[in-house]
C-alpha cells in the first residue's frame, strides 16, 4: 500500500498518515515540516484508524 493521507474532524493538526510494509500498517503523525512521527503499528486498517482517532481525540473524517 502506498502512504495515505488520513485528515481527521475539525481544524489544526489533524494530518496523519498509514503505509504498509510486510504486513504491518504504519501510522504516522503528519508534520508540515515533512518529518512524520510513528505513533503505531497494527497489522488491520480498523486497528490503525482507532489508533489515530485515539490519539487525535476526533474521528476519521477522510482516507485517500
Amino acid at each position: 500500500m502506498a502512504k495515505k493521507k488520513v485528515i481527521v474532524e475539525g481544524g489544526g493538526a489533524n494530518l496523519y498518515y498509514v503505509s504498509e510494509s510486510n504486513g504491518w500498517i504504519y501510522v504516522y503523525k503528519g508534520s508540515v515540516w515533512g518529518s512524520d512521527t510513528q505513533i503505531g503499528k497494527t497489522r488491520d486498517m480498523r486497528d490503525a484508524i482507532a489508533v489515530i482517532e485515539n490519539h487525535a481525540g476526533r474521528r476519521v473524517k477522510s482516507i485517500g
